[in-house]
């Protein structure tokens, strides 16, 4: 999840995220806490519904003999996909040293430069990374180059346009400047998972497939640190003092019922032609 290099001083804390997570997951080393960075990522992977999308790239994956995980983050899916057929990529060496921890085979690399032969491996993944990087398109095609013709491809990344939350006690209004936020300034490429299956086809990949699955969030401490995004977004969003503080309040009082935060995220697969 961490591939390229973007300094911005963003970070996570108390294991919450407080930051713009395109930045804070584009430079996990560059953060002030990158382990709470490792922590949080493996705290989501480890709920029931980000299991459901990625046992759905196992299966994916299933005839792939040699898989490359792109932007690997702490090397849990690297070993998910079994000892000695994966490995994984990661620009962080905080992620990195996480998954050699775990015992999964990584390389330290930027997503946008694999360093690897043309036609290495049957499989290539990227699971929440091209919503992150400056150039996704570079990195599609540098995970074609190393797949084999009749190689599998597959992306995991959710839309941020399906983002839904309801705060009682918020106006509409409010709500809706606070999800454009988070779509377009908390990630650089919210919009793009949609695109993929056509961005695929134009590549010339072939026999292209998209599954959605469904992130729901009931309770608001475990939404990404939504309580603090306006403050966050102070001036982007021209939040006053006032809806700050309305929003912060409700979003508290939310805890005791009527919270609601669903997202879509898209697992896209196509083959090497």
């Amino acid at each position: 999840m961490s591939p390229l290099p973007v300094v911005d001083g963003d970070r996570l804390a108390s294991g919450r995220e407080t930051s713009r997570v395109s930045f804070t997951y584009s430079d996990v080393d560059a953060g002030e806490d990158p382990a709470d960075a490792i922590r949080w990522q493996e705290r989501v992977d480890g709920w029931p519904q980000i299991k459901a999308y990625k046992r759905r790239v196992v299966e994916r994956l299933s005839g792939a003999r040699a898989v490359i995980d792109v932007g690997c983050g702490p090397g849990v899916d690297v070993l998910d996909f079994g000892t000695g057929r994966c490995v994984g990529v990661d620009r962080s060496m905080a992620m990195c040293a996480a998954a050699l921890r775990r015992g999964a085979v990584v390389a330290r690399a930027d997503a946008g430069s694999l360093p690897f032969a043309d036609e290495t491996f049957d499989g290539a993944y990227a699971d929440r990374v091209l919503q992150h990087v400056p150039s996704p398109m570079q990195v599609l095609g540098e995970m074609a180059r190393v797949l084999r013709s009749g190689g599998r491809l597959v992306i995991a990344d959710p839309d941020q346009e399906t983002l839904v939350i309801h705060v009682p006690e918020v106006p509409p209004e409010l709500v809706g400047r606070v999800k454009a936020l988070r779509r377009d300034v908390g990630y650089r490429n919210g919009r793009l998972a949609s695109s993929l299956p056509a961005v695929l086809a134009t590549m010339g990949m072939v026999e292209v497939s998209v599954d959605a699955f469904v992130l729901l969030l009931t309770d608001p401490d475990e939404a990404f640190g939504i309580a603090g995004w306006p403050r966050l977004w102070q001036a982007t969003g021209t939040f006053s003092p006032e809806e700050i503080d309305r929003w912060e309040r409700a979003v508290g009082r939310s805890r005791e019922g009527g919270f609601l935060y669903s997202l879509i995220y898209l697992v896209v697969a196509a083959t090497a032609p």
